[in-house]
């Protein structure tokens, strides 16, 4: 089959046209003919071996997946030849409670698509059924490939970890960001005051236009930041945090109200953190870490999404074979909202 990926390690340069053969369904797996897709900042950390993972060469990126079924295993029967499915990110062993719980994420050896396996960039890709869902027909082909990892990230930080209740309010760092957007939306949806974090004055209007109350630059000091926050909050500071860069992690500790939630999945700007452990303490505030979601959170974030007319922000629309110029737009922040790759 044709995909786009890379036979080494590098910048958008090292993206180029592969053949690989074609993947053949297990008993109990789905090959699926890909429609489209996005890019995700996953499929740049593989591309530059960030994780330091090994990968089988030539490997093809891309984690979100929306296709049409082209034939089912021995064993996989719920879905028929032709049929529009969606799947979620990431599958483990298949045989362990969480797993058969739609928990894959949690799986001791979970893997994502497009980081330790091939991915979406290619024409076609092979996956357990159990992952799959009939999507609602209400979202076109192109909403589809710009919705399953960004929204289902932003669900499981929200509803599942946060638990997040009316009124609350929420700080999202790195919100013009295609998992912040959604969290935008998810969030202004629930009933909480959203704080928006961004450097672009530009994209501040955007964020503004789709919900958030606030939205601070994020360019300022550590003290100003802690200073609107409680500004706008009467002091007491943000109920959740999405902590998605990873070296502010001590920053938001301080940002937090007694008994606050901030959730870590992400590590933009470095891995490590000075954190106020007397602080952490003595408000209560709980740090809590995730990764990818779960098939049932999946399932869940769509039907909260379809219920609240929650639609992806698509920022450009390109051919599959123009990816490394779609990846570079990513990492140069050139675009607000998703890109979205349409296939062959």
């Amino acid at each position: 089959m044709k995909a786009m990926g890379f036979n080494r390690h590098g910048g958008p340069e090292v993206m180029e046209p592969v053949e690989v053969p074609d993947p053949v369904p297990g008993d109990n797996e789905v090959l699926i003919r890909l429609s489209a897709t996005s890019v995700n900042r996953l499929d740049i950390l593989a591309r530059e071996g960030v994780h330091g993972m090994q990968m089988r060469m030539p490997h093809i990126p891309g984690t979100d997946i929306v296709g049409t079924v082209e034939k089912a295993g021995r064993d996989a029967k719920k879905f028929s030849e032709g049929e529009l499915v969606i799947s979620n990110t990431v599958y483990g062993c298949g045989m362990c409670a969480n797993c058969k719980s739609g928990n894959d994420n949690l799986c001791a050896k979970w893997k994502c698509y497009g980081l330790q396996v091939n991915g979406s960039y290619g024409e076609l890709i092979s996956v357990p059924e159990r992952l799959l869902s009939r999507p609602n027909s209400m979202y076109s082909i192109e909403e589809l490939a710009a919705m399953p990892h960004s929204l289902s990230v932003a669900w499981r930080a929200i509803h599942t970890l946060a638990m997040a209740k009316a009124g609350e309010t929420i700080l999202v760092r790195g919100a013009s960001g295609n998992t912040g957007i959604f969290s935008i939306l998810l969030s202004k949806a629930m009933g909480l005051n959203v704080i928006a974090m961004s450097r672009s004055k530009e994209k501040s209007e955007k964020l503004k236009k789709l919900g958030a109350n606030h939205v601070l630059d994020s360019n300022g000091s550590a003290d100003s930041l802690k200073e609107e926050v409680m500004s706008m909050t009467n002091g007491n500071g943000a109920d959740i945090i999405l902590e998605t860069f990873g070296s502010t992690l001590g920053e938001s500790v301080g940002l937090a109200t007694p008994s606050a939630r901030i959730i870590s999945f992400g590590t933009l700007l470095g891995a490590m953190s000075e954190v106020s452990i007397r602080r952490l303490y003595l408000w209560n505030v709980s740090i809590l870490g995730m990764h990818n979601a779960g098939k049932a959170e999946l399932d869940a974030a769509f039907e909260f999404a379809s219920s609240h007319n929650i639609r992806p922000v698509i920022a450009k629309k390109m051919p599959i074979e123009r990816a490394a110029e779609a990846q570079s737009s990513l990492e140069q922040a050139e675009y607000f909202g998703k890109i979205v790759l349409e296939h062959w």
